[in-house]
């Protein structure tokens, strides 16, 4: 399985990260992916579904795939180093809920599925540091 993390996006502090769009920049990185062929799953936010749509797949959108919920936070950082730490973050959505989701929809899942980096984060059990090294987009093979 390959687990993408979209495309870079505009941030707009006035929308919900949820509503964001990619940027130019992050259109012409998606239209470069080399993505095998096969099934593909995304999350059903915009962001996920264009860089599918630029690198040439046809995606089936699953809201499982979605991001973790959590409110903007001033310090963004330090709440995801906690988060991924495994420390309970206030407003942010369980861990193990989020696990949850993303078990029922990737285990068994043998082709490409783009999603969100702290998602991609939890199942693939990567660190803050690790997290913080993913470009966008990232594509890991689990």
């Amino acid at each position: 399985m390959f687990l993408v993390r979209h495309a870079a996006v505009v941030v707009d502090r006035t929308q919900p990260p949820s509503l964001w769009q990619l940027s130019p920049e992050g259109r012409r990185a998606a239209a470069r992916l080399r993505l095998p062929e096969g099934r593909a799953l995304t999350s059903n936010e915009d962001k996920a579904r264009e860089t599918a749509r630029l690198a040439g797949l046809y995606a089936t959108p699953d809201d499982r795939l979605r991001e973790v919920l959590r409110p903007w936070s001033d310090d963004y950082e330090a709440d995801v180093r906690s988060y991924l730490g495994g420390a309970t973050v206030a407003g942010w959505e369980p861990r193990d809920d989020v696990l949850a989701r993303l078990h029922t929809v990737l285990d068994g899942h043998d082709g490409i599925a783009i999603t969100h980096g702290l998602a991609i984060a939890l199942y693939a059990r990567l660190t803050y540091d690790q997290w913080r090294e993913l470009p966008y987009p990232a594509v890991i093979e689990c």
